[in-house]
């Protein structure tokens, strides 16, 4: 499954469990939740997984010499820092260097410093016993963690312990990946009460909002009527969504079909405020990879195994190898063609920032057949377009 094959590249009861304030104490461990586990809306198998982008708590009050489990949630993807404050590191910008991408005429989507993160490998440290240390005058980072045992490729929990050694004050802890992601560490006096234990569990009533709000999303998502006459009609397909709390992100093709489409319709497909995705019409295989490497006219997919060494062709920005997004075959509005290879190309949601940019591109309906596409990111968000004659 790419889904799994891209994040792998892009790298018990009590009363504290329950995450109650406590007075000053020998030195505690908080567990944060990054991102949540929700089974019921995370079966990829289902066409449509929800992902959290949300601390739970979003809020901890912690002495200096505490302990801070950062832990990544079952089948999340973050990348999350702590810090003086937010970096704010964009993840995608617009390449104006080159000739524009095919699927939207528009500057093909290049990688930011932000996205760097999200293939940067764990530190060395982290793990229970042997904790990354925060002393407030730096940050430091998590690196790429998914939520799935990497010996066996299930999902698992996967805990980034970080020791807090910085003086009073407030500090940032932030996704760089997800903007917006974000929570506040206050470090307080000795004397002053803390939290403690499990605030994945103190914050169920967060989760439940949350999950409120994708499934509403989703719900309406799938629901959307076309406007127009047969032969004339648009119908919307969200290419994933977002919540206007930008607290979830929904992965999936919504509605995940079209069954009654005529010749002379049209497609028009709307893009969530996160997560890139693609609209690909054909076989994965005859299908460009969704990231490689920027070769001026060229694009250079990576391969199964991740970026590897960037070929000599490859253009540099600031000192880096440039990263971009799979610029696209074909222009939006263009006809379905069973013989050729229709594909949209890289976009991103508009929490991104890239300008110029798009979250819309399209397809008209021509010749009658049934078309399935799917997402050459999240390889489990697929849909299937059917036309008829007029």
């Amino acid at each position: 499954m790419r889904w799994k094959r891209s994040i792998s590249v892009l790298a018990s009861t009590g009363l504290l469990a329950v995450g109650l304030a406590v007075p000053a104490h020998a030195d505690a461990t908080v567990t944060v939740g990054v991102g949540h586990f929700d089974p019921d809306n995370q079966d990829p198998s289902t066409g449509t997984v929800v992902e959290y982008t949300d601390f739970f708590g979003r809020s901890v009050r912690v002495h200096s010499g505490d302990t801070v489990n950062f832990q990544t949630q079952k089948n999340e993807f973050h990348s999350i820092a702590l810090a003086p404050a937010v970096i704010p590191l964009p993840v995608f910008v617009a390449d104006t260097d080159d000739a524009p991408a095919k699927g939207t005429g528009l500057p093909k989507v290049a990688g930011g410093p932000g996205l760097f993160k999200a293939f940067e490998p764990p530190p060395p440290c982290g793990a229970q016993g042997t904790p990354c240390e925060f002393d407030g005058s730096s940050p430091v980072d998590a690196g790429a963690i998914a939520g799935f045992d990497p010996a066996t490729g299930q999902p698992a929990n996967v805990d980034w312990n970080v020791k807090i050694t910085a003086p009073t004050g407030d500090y940032a802890y932030f996704c760089y990946i997800h903007p917006g992601m974000q929570g506040v560490l206050h470090v307080v006096p000795s004397g002053a009460e803390s939290d403690s234990g499990n605030q994945i569990t103190a914050t169920q009533a967060q989760f439940l909002q949350d999950q409120s709000e994708a499934t509403s999303l989703i719900a309406n998502d799938n629901n959307a009527a076309p406007s127009g006459a047969p032969g004339s009609r648009t119908w919307s397909v969200h290419v994933g969504d977002t919540t206007s709390t930008l607290h979830a992100a929904i992965l999936g093709m919504m509605p995940r079909s079209l069954p009654n489409v005529v010749s002379g319709d049209s497609v028009k497909f709307l893009w969530g405020a996160f997560e890139p995705h693609t609209v690909g019409f054909g076989p994965d295989a005859n299908l460009p990879g969704p990231f490689g490497w920027d070769c001026g006219k060229a694009y250079v997919a990576f391969g199964p195994s991740g970026p590897g060494a960037p070929p000599p062709c490859t253009e540099f920005e600031n000192g880096n190898p440039e990263i971009i997004g799979d610029p696209g075959t074909r222009g939006p509005g263009q006809g379905l063609n069973r013989n050729g290879v229709t594909d949209s190309g890289i976009l991103v949601g508009s929490a991104y920032g890239v300008n110029p940019g798009t979250e819309r591109w399209s397809v008209a309906a021509a010749q009658p057949g049934s078309y399935e596409y799917h997402c050459t990111v999240h390889d489990f968000m697929i849909g299937t377009i059917s036309v008829t004659g007029t």
